[in-house]
């Protein structure tokens, strides 16, 4: 079907799906014409006048000739592709959901394209051959749903020549002055709410607070940490901090896109990090310089580890803001059952690392590593079925399964692995509150490779900044172990055994006190034992206490018929209070009667025998 000469002065409904020619079409300010399939539109030539609206969201627009593209309404497209050898230029209103293609010459956007992201997906950049380009400027969004408030590492994907408070700005608040100075939204506090990253730096963090919004403009190669707070509604002075972002939002920045090579090195705009300090320790935050997903495994690096840092928003309590998640290329594996994966959004920013501390590294992009589709959300691919630990930690002592951990690492178990810190190994990244590592050589590490598994094995577990007085849960998660070989969780504090089951879950609670050996950063390991050793020892796996949830005040707990000698047991509140203890001669079935009302909440019961403790959590209804 052509449209040629064509002056549409009302409603058009194009029903089709196939291949669609145009040429000298007008669509006055009182049409608009929309489609029903999923057809191509072809413009061959001439001059085509939008002053109305064109809505093609299934379909895509194709400048096949010489095409002037004017008008003052809008145009709404999926893809949008530039095949003309010449130069296409827009002077009417164009966005893009899906994707913009260059295959042939040149397009001049002319601040007049825009490309669409919402809770659907984001319009992406294809790969450009050689000789194609794209000019002027162009606005992309970044959708972000509503979730926690949190930093997110983004990057705007254009540089812009007008400020932050003219781009991003405009959607969300941006803060660093009590008073409002320097374009910044006023808050009580005046705390920061935008930053970079100084790799240079020798003292603190390496974050650099933006020194105002009027004056500075954004980077499409720069990393920024963005507290997301929500949208602009809620006053910033009268309305108390909140957990969530009060509504999604939508950022969008205004610029000229990047294209072609990009190299990141020691001499760059944005510099790998060549200094010495351990305050940044070799890390640079870089941000992703497409308008397109690319994978990190297919990305030129050399002086840089296989591992790439982010942040992910979901993780932490309701009112922490996150955590770093690791992804190593040589084992397929984040430290977290996180979505981050091989794959860098569009707008995503993120930390790389040098492999040799003042030694900068370079990481190139290129066209051919865009993916070329719009994957959109973060997804987890499989990774190789080697033998793997994922040890989480919850805050609290029932953790959901809609409740994120506060933070989590893992252990990757072959024989192309040793003990010594190589190529698979990732560092961890601390992010100022709890974490949790596993620590080999010295090292906290996010992601530990490991030769295969045997029954004289350890794993030290490193609580990095956990607080007294809280009660934790930890969730292991082991899979695809030989099965003559135990896990255990060993609680050297309270010098308990808890063994892990391979292919499943196990939840272990613990509390923490005043006493500061009960916070201590090696307090638990993971050991290894043979199975028929294990199978006779006193562990949590052993001993049974029920009912559970306690109705009448008094339980029993079942123990190996094995035992002999006195049992000590323990009744411990989530503030790490003993609110009952008893002793008793070991027999098969031990009923406990406190002598207080045990009031209703979560307990812990622990049980003593030779020096040996287990741990199980009752509910006292």
């Amino acid at each position: 079907m052509t449209f040629k000469n064509y002056f549409l002065t009302t409603v058009t409904v194009l029903a089709a799906s196939g291949y669609l020619a145009a040429q000298n079409v007008t669509v006055t300010n009182a049409a608009y014409i929309v489609t029903t399939g999923s057809p191509v539109l072809s413009l061959t030539g001439g001059t085509i006048v939008n002053n109305g609206t064109i809505t093609f969201l299934d379909a895509s627009l194709k400048f096949s000739g010489a095409v002037s593209y004017e008008g003052s309404g809008t145009t709404f497209i999926k893809n949008l592709e530039i095949a003309h050898a010449g130069t296409s230029l827009l002077n009417n209103r164009v966005n893009v959901t899906g994707v913009l293609s260059v295959s042939n010459g040149v397009l001049h956007a002319n601040d007049n394209l825009t490309l669409i992201s919402n809770s659907s997906g984001s319009a992406i950049i294809a790969p450009l051959p050689s000789g194609s380009a794209i000019t002027g400027k162009v606005t992309v969004e970044r959708y972000i749903a509503q979730g926690k408030r949190a930093f997110r590492f983004l990057t705007p994907s254009v540089t812009t020549d007008e400020f932050i408070s003219n781009n991003w700005q405009e959607s969300t608040h941006i803060t660093g002055s009590s008073a409002g100075a320097n374009g910044f939204d006023a808050t009580a506090s005046g705390s920061p709410s935008l930053f970079t990253y100084d790799n240079a730096r020798l003292i603190g963090t390496g974050w650099e607070a933006i020194p105002n919004t009027d004056a500075t403009n954004l980077n499409a190669l720069q990393g920024y940490r963005l507290l997301i707070r929500g949208d602009r509604t809620p006053s910033l002075i009268t309305q108390t901090s909140q957990p969530m972002m009060n509504a999604a939002i939508t950022l969008a920045a205004t610029g000229t896109v990047v294209t072609g090579t990009v190299v990141f090195n020691s001499s760059s705009a944005i510099p790998i990090n060549g200094t010495t300090n351990t305050t940044t320790n070799g890390y640079s935050f870089i941000g992703n310089p497409y308008v397109n997903t690319v994978d990190w495994n297919d990305l030129n690096k050399t002086g840089l580890t296989d591992a790439y840092y982010s942040w992910d928003a979901n993780m932490g309590t309701a009112m922490q803001r996150g955590r770093y998640v690791a992804y190593s290329s040589s084992t397929g594996l984040t430290n977290s059952d996180s979505s981050m994966n091989q794959f860098i959004q569009p707008g995503q920013a993120f930390f790389v690392k040098n492999s040799e501390l003042g030694t900068p590294g370079t990481i190139t992009f290129t066209e051919a590593n865009k993916l070329g589709t719009n994957i959109n959300t973060f997804f987890r691919l499989s990774a190789v079925e080697l033998p793997r630990l994922e040890l989480q930690v919850y805050e609290g002592m029932e953790p959901t399964a809609d409740v994120f951990p506060i933070d989590a690492t893992v252990a990757i178990f072959d024989n192309h692995y040793t003990n010594a810190i190589e190529a698979g190994d990732v560092t961890k990244m601390s992010s100022g509150i709890e974490n949790l590592s596993f620590l080999n050589s010295g090292l906290s590490l996010a992601i530990d490779a490991r030769p295969s598994v045997t029954a004289t094995d350890e794993l030290q577990v490193q609580l990095q900044q956990f607080k007294a007085n809280k009660s934790y849960t930890f969730k292991s998660l082991f899979s695809n172990f030989d099965l003559s070989t135990t896990p255990f969780l060993y609680d050297t504090y309270l010098n308990d055994y808890t063994s892990l089951a391979n292919g499943a879950s196990t939840n272990v609670s613990f509390i923490t006190t005043a006493d500061p050996l009960s916070y201590d950063l090696n307090r638990f390991k993971i050991v290894f034992q043979s199975t028929i050793l294990s199978q006779q020892n006193f562990n949590a796996e052993s001993v049974m206490v029920y009912p559970n949830p306690v109705t009448t005040n008094q339980f029993t707990i079942e123990l190996p018929s094995y035992l002999s000698g006195s049992i000590g047991v323990k009744i411990i509140n989530t503030i790490g209070q003993i609110v009952y203890e008893t002793k008793a001669d070991a027999q098969k079935k031990l009923i406990i009667k406190p002598t207080i009302t045990l009031a209703h909440g979560i307990y812990l019961v622990q049980i003593n025998h030779t020096e040996k403790t287990i741990t199980k959590k009752i509910t006292i209804q």
